[in-house]
């Protein structure tokens, strides 16, 4: 806000309730107000262009995250394709690979499956995620 118009703000705010009720004028130059008003639309056009400027970069970044999302989609495809199809996934779980440590391999704990013998395999039928880019993937035969 305008330094002079915060004055006459700030002048009319800490007036009493006796003050207002008295008469008063105030003579401003109509120049004054003039010069005023142009201080407070450069600073609204100033922060409209500001504001244009980050609106215009949320959706650039709208745009990017839209793209990432994207091809996340186009993989996790393939990776329920692959789970469905793979001779390796039998019952929803993989059998091609024994996962020693899940956690470092950072799978969700409730994705794994312990074996009696003391293996461990995905339960890709809830976490098709793991088939993506699977080296060992087959396809089953009829």
């Amino acid at each position: 806000m305008c330094s002079s118009l915060k004055r006459i703000i700030d002048k009319f705010s800490v007036m009493s309730v006796e003050d207002n009720l008295k008469p008063s004028i105030a003579i401003i130059s109509p120049s004054d107000v003039e010069v005023e008003v142009k201080k407070i639309e450069e600073e609204l056009h100033a922060h409209q262009q500001l504001e244009g400027e980050k609106i215009k970069s949320i959706l650039d970044d709208v745009k990017k995250l839209w793209d990432f999302i994207s091809w996340l989609r186009i993989a996790e495809a393939q990776g329920v394709w692959k789970a469905k199809t793979c001779r390796h996934s039998i019952n929803d779980r993989c059998q091609a690979w024994n996962i020693s440590d899940p956690d470092r391999v950072g799978l969700p704990p409730d994705v794994v499956q312990v074996n009696q013998d003391g293996t461990k395999n995905v339960w890709v039928g809830k976490y098709p995620h793991f088939c993506i880019a699977c080296p060992l993937y087959e396809a089953k035969r009829s």
